[in-house]
């Protein structure tokens, strides 16, 4: 098995945090490559967050927690 990490995406060259504002898949659901993951909140604009990949997706992030450029909040492991 092979697994991507998710992690906060620098959207800007300003970016330093984001806030997670609802994921579009339920934790354990099989999400395929280019479905919208979850919308983030930076700099007062929402953006939904493409999967990179097709898998199992698991959650680790909270929604409405913000997070720091990088951290990581979830994973997709594909069979």
């Amino acid at each position: 098995m092979t697994s991507v990490i998710l992690r906060i995406p620098q959207m800007a060259v300003s970016m330093q945090n984001g806030t997670l504002l609802e994921w579009h898949a339920d934790d354990g659901a099989d999400v395929s490559e280019g479905q919208a993951l979850y919308a983030l909140e930076i700099e007062k604009t929402v953006v939904d967050v493409e999967s990179p990949t097709s898998g199992t997706l698991k959650h680790i992030g909270k929604q409405g927690e913000s997070y720091e450029v990088g951290a990581i909040i979830g994973e997709i492991t594909a069979a």
